[in-house]
């Protein structure tokens, strides 16, 4: 088996039903707490009490907590995601900034001091493929399982870096 599956080094930003002594923090043990952070979004509740963060508003805040988790944890969360009954709109999984959180200060957005991470994005509207060619199209999961299988020494870095590239065909935000 390879280690790059069972090892906790995919940031995830969580910041609903996963969080900390909510209904679904279970998904998350085993993994490792890095912190409250938050990113950039106003969190919203959808009619059936799930919420998500509506990334056009960008002087909103949504915090909440980041964690280090390995692939089969993020691929248990996906399946969750992607039954949680908002059939067809659904979760998929995303890059997002985030910044240290801290109670005392006031909520901005600077260009530094954030990483990008993991998150769950509601899929409430179309998403541009900017190359127009639908072979340009792949399942975040399975691209991030090619990447781990790929290489023997990957941090978290080389992680992001691979996503943002591949993910940089995309209209996100």
């Amino acid at each position: 088996m390879n280690k790059n599956l069972e090892k906790n080094f995919i940031p995830l930003f969580v910041f609903g039903t996963l969080m900390h002594r909510q209904r679904f923090s279970f998904y998350l043990n085993g993994t490792e707490f890095v912190g409250k952070f938050y990113t950039q979004g106003q969190l919203m509740k959808a009619p059936n009490n799930s919420v998500y963060i509506d990334k056009s508003h960008k002087l909103s805040a949504t915090i909440g907590e980041l964690y280090l988790v390995n692939y089969y944890c993020l691929q248990r969360i996906n399946h969750l995601e992607a039954i949680s009954g908002q059939f067809p709109v659904g979760y998929e999984i995303a890059l997002t900034r985030v910044w240290p959180y801290d109670k005392d200060k006031k909520l901005t957005f600077p260009a530094n001091d954030n990483i990008y991470t993991f998150y769950y994005r509601r899929k409430n509207k179309p998403v541009k493929i900017i190359t127009g060619d639908y072979n340009d199209d792949f399942d975040t999961l399975v691209e991030l399982k090619k990447l781990l299988l790929s290489k023997k020494d990957i941090t978290t870095n080389d992680i992001i870096k691979h996503m943002l590239l591949k993910m940089s065909i995309w209209d996100y935000e």
